[in-house]
């Protein structure tokens, strides 16, 4: 069983919730906050009542999206193993994952550095699991339309006092660049969408150059964007600031090409928008790489693997 919201932009839950199924095993995917929505106060009830009636060996949950009295009562089920799956990053651990962290059999996050401070807070069997893309909505796609089309691209938010903004607003001096995301105008920035899902992400990783990557921290070993899996997974060319441990998944001039600060980012964009040959080999490695490593169906085995290993609360 899933629980997890629609996330019209990502589709990350029906993603794994796919996946899931296509291993062969029986799922039902369920959305608390639409559930909320048309139930009302009723809404756990209702939601106990499903997970009872369906009796799942796994509940997966994404981030937070279940209710805590829902958690607490079936956490003291003796079949049923839980599992928490965290990707966002904050500067300190919220309170409010810390009390389902405590509850849940797994609890899975994407940012290594983090792992010790998780134990610390008293969360049981936190482990590092990388974020992944989809086979069947992140594939090579070719635009034909201009708006799809430029030297760099950027996708995601503008937000102030982050290196991102200073980064695209410099780019736009030597080359031509396309940002899709919101905010943008706070930084006289007119963006080219402020919003696009896996079919519009597809066409911008055809139809770019250079998918640029700039994430909101940098110094947490392991943790970066999903924007990663998303572009080599679409195809595209993508150059990031660099995390300590992506050497470890990923070669360098290999299947991605990192920066480690503004200075080295646009030199390494001059280079490459001369390298149209050498972009389309290492585009063409990465996205062989993780379609072939790191989809959700392969995210999902290692989710039930995991969860083999481990007895219910242990």
């Amino acid at each position: 069983m899933v629980f997890g919201k629609s996330q019209r932009k990502t589709r990350k839950v029906p993603h794994i919730t796919r996946a899931f199924k296509d291993l062969g095993h029986d799922t039902l995917w369920l959305n608390p906050a639409s559930i909320k929505r048309w139930m009302g106060r009723w809404s756990d009830s209702y939601i106990l009542n499903r997970v009872y009636s369906f009796n799942p060996d796994i509940i997966f949950i994404f981030s937070q999206d279940i209710p805590l009295p829902v958690l607490e009562k079936i956490s003291a089920d003796k079949k049923i193993k839980i599992v928490l799956f965290y990707v966002d990053w904050r500067p300190e651990i919220l309170p409010t994952l810390i009390e389902r962290g405590k509850l849940v059999d797994l609890f899975l996050v994407t940012s290594k550095g983090l792992l010790e401070e998780y134990c610390q807070a008293g969360i049981r069997n936190p482990v590092y699991l990388t974020d992944a893309c989809d086979t069947y909505d992140h594939k090579r796609q070719t635009p034909i339309l201009p708006i799809w089309k430029s030297e760099v691209a950027f996708i995601g938010e503008a937000r102030p006092n982050e290196s991102r903004v200073n980064i695209i607003s410099r780019l736009k001096e030597i080359c031509s660049v396309k940002v899709y995301g919101n905010n943008w105008e706070d930084f006289h920035i007119q963006p080219t969408l402020k919003s696009v899902g896996p079919r519009g992400y597809r066409l911008i990783c055809g139809g770019a150059k250079i998918i640029l990557g700039s994430d909101i921290v940098n110094f947490v070993d392991g943790y970066w964007s999903n924007r990663l899996w998303l572009s080599l997974g679409c195809g595209g060319f993508l150059l990031t600031n660099y995390v300590r441990g992506i050497e470890d998944l990923f070669q360098n001039r290999e299947h991605l090409v990192w920066y480690h600060d503004e200075e080295e980012c646009f030199a390494l964009v001059k280079e490459f928008l001369a390298k149209p040959e050498e972009r389309k080999r290492i585009a063409n490695t990465g996205y062989i790489y993780v379609h072939e490593h790191h989809t959700f169906h392969h995210f999902a085995s290692k989710v039930l693997t995991i969860c083999d290993t481990i007895q219910k609360g242990e």
